[in-house]
């Protein structure tokens, strides 16, 4: 069976550790200045909070919290209707126009089986609507707000310096990006990872709370790159390599900063930490002093 193993629930990843265990947060230094990036998963449930020891000592050493990009704007009326403006079909097209007849059945069988109308959404690309369900899947599991969204507000209540490393229309982009996959194969995907959402982010977010860069890769992102390598070319590879001039700048001021990206965004070959290892830079798990 083809899985991306919750693509979509990462596109949108006990309270305390031994002295011993690790967290998904790490520095970064030159030799002379140093940074913060920990890793972030853009829904929780509210039993995942408080976040590991890390994450607030690196909030509160930091001068500067950056983010992938301004939560406020994201979280707007303007940004979500251009979003579903730029995600809605061609006149005359209908959601069920771009599905074969297997798959559209099994999307009306499970929309009918949890009571969720289609009508509505037949004027948008699978991959919204795949994003729609997810959403409201994850919310009926008792998932809300996220670490980015949390932390983005705790850093503007302590007056930190604000900072992203995307723009709105980027990060726009990176969603409509998704419409030029295989509409089935994103469709019967989603549906096969809705089945277990629940193990899935349980799993998901076990890896990201003992630091586990290793096998979140495993679990997310080798299944995304075998399975969709244009895709994961876009929403993860590039994207990484286009933050890089933007973290090297702010590696070299003498101030800090606490970069917060999504935790796939740390993981693997292509992530941020292997570019920064790459060209030399000094990377290592955070200990607070």
């Amino acid at each position: 069976m083809t899985r991306f193993k919750g693509l979509l629930a990462a596109g949108v990843l006990c309270a305390s550790f031994a002295s011993y265990a690790d967290s998904y947060v790490w520095q970064v230094s030159d030799g002379e200045n140093k940074l913060f990036i920990g890793g972030t998963i853009h829904m929780l449930k509210p039993s995942d909070f408080p976040l590991p020891a890390e994450y607030p000592a690196a909030l509160a050493a930091a001068d500067q919290v950056v983010f992938e990009a301004n939560m406020d704007v994201l979280s707007d009326a303007e940004f979500s209707q251009r979003l579903q403006q730029a995600m809605m079909l061609e006149s005359g097209q209908t959601l069920e126009d771009r599905l074969n007849s297997k798959t559209w059945q099994r999307l009306s069988a499970y929309a009918l089986a949890r009571q969720l109308p289609l009508a509505p959404l037949q004027a948008f690309e699978p991959a919204f609507v795949a994003l729609a369900f997810t959403m409201l899947e994850m919310q009926k599991l008792g998932f809300g707000e996220g670490i980015d969204r949390r932390y983005f507000d705790m850093a503007k209540t302590q007056g930190k310096v604000l900072g992203e490393l995307e723009t709105t229309e980027q990060q726009l982009g990176f969603v409509v990006a998704m419409t030029k996959m295989d509409p089935n194969l994103f469709i019967n995907s989603t549906l096969d990872d809705l089945e277990q959402m629940a193990e899935l982010f349980e799993t998901m977010v076990a890896e990201w709370r003992a630091g586990d860069a290793d096998d979140l890769f495993k679990l997310m992102g080798k299944p995304m790159l075998d399975e969709a390598p244009e895709l994961y070319d876009v929403i993860l590879a590039q994207r990484n390599k286009n933050w890089l001039p933007k973290i090297k700048a702010l590696l070299a001021t003498p101030e800090k900063e606490f970069i917060l990206v999504g935790a796939l965004h740390l993981a693997g070959p292509d992530s941020v930490l292997a570019l920064l290892e790459q060209q030399g830079y000094n990377v290592q798990r955070y200990r607070p002093e």
